[in-house]
């Protein structure tokens, strides 16, 4: 695969306590039905809202900070694998007009460093020199790097940061997307490409930094894994395929790639929504009728964008919980392990489950139904507003937060788009799915308690049962009259550990 070379620009801004590294990375992959053969980011509906003074500001911050899909802006302070290997100095030699050899420790390695890849100092001396430096040899036994000509300027010292291929990963992750998953997913990870129209349900639509099934506990994000278990494996019952035939590197570059269009859409989502409240085209209509004249409206707004505005606090804050945010999901202490080993599947323990599922604490039947075809009498109800997006519902049946009437899973069918092994249930049980109305049951719900739902929700496809109206599995009317009063909410639940192993939560 051929990549263009890199073009580097300085810093934009100064986004965080940290300071920031901003590559223009020009990818050579056109973009199919772009006339021009360039690409834009497409906007969400709200930002197209905004008065035309607030769009332009917003439009040209992303355009800063983010660029264009083939040419996009990757900046340091965001958490991502952006280089092929980020390493420390040991120790350096001099030729006959400066900097020879470097001796370094590599920390990450994203990609394989090779020949005619690029160096560039992130700390130290020889931050921010213009002269690029090429690799001619690499020793990984070593750590010694050769560059193809001698630099000159200052020597790096011991500890100075570097790293080779300076946002290499973003920019094969970015061709990578456009071969397997743009069509689909789009552009921008709007969940709108071309291919979309035909599919149901539709693709993910990324830029709310949302993913329905991970293994990670609200409100953290989904982690790498979550996501490279997706790709790799696919979501059952669903257009999404499997990409098992992609090498590792390929795959991480990828999820790379998503998590940064996923950053991108939410900051700009967070910021539509912040901007929406005085500057939509709506809310300056008001305003004036108010009145308050345009001008007032626009020289107000200059203030609050300038350094130390409201606007530019909110853009700095909203880039800093983003950060945050994603860099707790990858956390160790943000994945869902049981605290208790799993129930064996016995008859005793899928009898507790049923009743735990026709209960008035779990509420399963509730959306699933009494038989688990998914007709349930919520499906029926007008919802509450979505807790994510605050979208009031006005017609009947269950909605996901992206706007999607959804249908709750046929538990009939086998099929388990989070994943079907025990522990895949078990998370689902626990911390719900994101983006949907489905609870979580961790703190009102024991262990043993979900472990009897998991069991029994994996035996429901093989129940004897006819579907038909009224037609409900066997001993149901029994069942019900054996159902204990509902729990006490304000019950305190222990909730799982974090140092129990996936390994062990998972025996079948």
């Amino acid at each position: 695969m051929v990549m263009s070379p890199l073009q580097f620009r300085p810093s934009v801004a100064a986004i965080s306590r940290a300071a920031c590294l901003a590559l223009l990375l020009a990818a050579v992959l056109p973009i199919s039905g772009c006339s021009d053969g360039q690409a834009s980011y497409k906007h969400r509906e709200s930002f197209e809202e905004l008065a035309p003074f607030a769009k332009d500001y917003l439009g040209e911050k992303l355009d800063e900070h983010f660029g264009t899909p083939t040419q996009p802006v990757v900046w340091e302070d965001l958490p991502l694998r952006l280089h092929a290997a980020d390493a420390r100095v040991v120790a350096s030699t001099s030729g006959s007009t400066g900097l020879r050899t470097l001796t370094v420790t590599v920390s990450d390695e994203n990609l394989a460093i090779e020949p005619g890849m690029e160096v560039m100092f992130l700390s130290g001396a020889r931050l921010g020199e213009e002269e690029i430096g090429w690799i001619e040899e690499y020793d990984a036994e070593t750590g010694v790097i050769t560059f193809e000509t001698e630099l000159t300027g200052p020597a790096p010292a011991e500890g100075d940061r570097v790293v080779f291929g300076p946002g290499a990963v973003i920019q094969r992750g970015r061709m990578l997307y456009a071969e397997h998953c743009q069509h689909c997913h789009g552009v921008s990870g709007d969940g709108n490409g071309p291919t979309a129209q035909y599919l149901n349900p539709l693709p993910r639509d990324y830029r709310m930094g949302v993913f329905k099934f991970t293994s990670t506990a609200q409100p953290a994000r989904a982690s790498r894994t979550d996501l490279s278990r997706i790709v790799e494996n696919g979501i059952p019952g669903t257009y999404m395929p499997s990409f098992k035939l992609l090498e590792p590197d390929e795959m991480s570059n990828i999820i790379e790639y998503v998590l940064y269009l996923s950053m991108r859409g939410e900051l700009e989502w967070r910021m539509t929504q912040f901007l929406a409240t005085d500057y939509s085209q709506e809310a300056v209509s008001e305003r004036i009728a108010d009145g308050e004249s345009r001008g007032e409206i626009e020289e107000g707004f200059a203030e609050a964008i300038a350094d130390e505005g409201e606007i530019a606090e909110e853009w700095t804050l909203r880039v800093e919980l983003i950060t945050e945010s994603w860099q707790a999901g990858q956390e160790e202490s943000s994945t869902i392990y049981p605290r208790e080993p799993r129930v064996e599947p016995t008859p005793e323990s899928i009898a507790r489950g049923r009743l735990i599922f026709l209960g008035a604490d779990a509420k399963c039947a509730t959306c699933h139904g009494d038989s688990g075809l998914g007709d349930g009498p919520q499906t029926l109800a007008v919802q509450p507003p979505d807790p994510l997006t605050g979208d009031v519902h006005t017609e009947p049946g269950l909605f996901d937060s992206w706007g999607n009437e959804i249908t709750p899973r046929n538990l009939r069918s086998n099929i388990y788009r989070g994943g079907r092994r025990p522990l895949d249930l078990y998370r689902r049980i626990h911390s719900s799915i994101k983006g949907t109305p489905m609870p979580a049951f961790g703190t009102s719900l024991s262990d043993q308690q979900i472990w009897d739902l998991v069991n029994y929700v994996m035996t429901m496809p093989y129940e004897e049962y006819s579907p038909g109206v009224g037609s409900d599995p066997p001993g149901t009317a029994e069942l019900r009259a054996l159902l204990p009063p509902p729990m006490d909410p304000a019950a305190e639940v222990e909730t799982p550990a974090a140092d129990t192993t996936e390994a062990a939560a998972d025996t079948e």
